[in-house]
């Protein structure tokens, strides 16, 4: 019989929460991908959405990936090793300057706290008349996950959805 690994259970109660979010009519599922990389063995999970309401000015995204040495240390059960997922959060954004920038960064540090990496990716299209940049906002937790992160998973989703909101207010001037 097939024992479901930790990526396997987080995966599922991950789905399942925003899903009930998006049947909810809180949000509006944009984009979601389930891969299996063959060439490294490595499997990712994301879902990508935006407040219902708010015309998608900002989206947010989240990340699950479990690499070859975290699935092969819990299958095998290796105690060298302590098997996990790595959970990123992402938003995505149109700014005009730097100044949205380090307000995007104030009002995440506000809801998240300092102890997180936040990191901001600007890109435009060169050529294009337009004068905003793309924000891809990213919060990299730092540690792997277990299946104790089970429980939080309503939270962190109550916590991206304030976030969202805040960011939409922010940069849907």
């Amino acid at each position: 019989m097939f024992d479901p690994t930790i990526y396997d259970n987080i995966k599922v109660v991950l789905e399942g929460a925003v899903y009930d979010w998006d049947l909810a009519g809180r949000i509006a599922i944009i984009d979601r991908s389930d891969r299996v990389d063959l060439a490294v063995l490595a499997r990712s999970y994301s879902v990508r959405f935006t407040e219902r309401d708010r015309d998608g000015v900002v989206s947010a995204e989240m990340e699950l990936h479990a690499g070859t040495a975290d699935l092969a240390s819990e299958i095998m059960e290796l105690e060298t090793m302590k098997p996990g997922c790595n959970l990123t959060v992402r938003f995505f954004s149109r700014v005009k300057d730097e100044e949205a920038c380090r307000a995007i960064r104030t009002i995440l540090e506000e809801l998240w706290g300092t102890e997180y990496r936040i990191t901001q990716t600007l890109s435009y299209v060169y050529g294009e008349p337009s004068r905003d940049y793309r924000n891809e906002t990213a919060i990299d937790f730092g540690r792997k996950f277990g299946e104790e992160v089970i429980e939080d998973i309503p939270r962190l989703i109550e916590n991206i959805m304030q976030s969202l909101s805040q960011l939409n207010d922010l940069c849907g001037r």
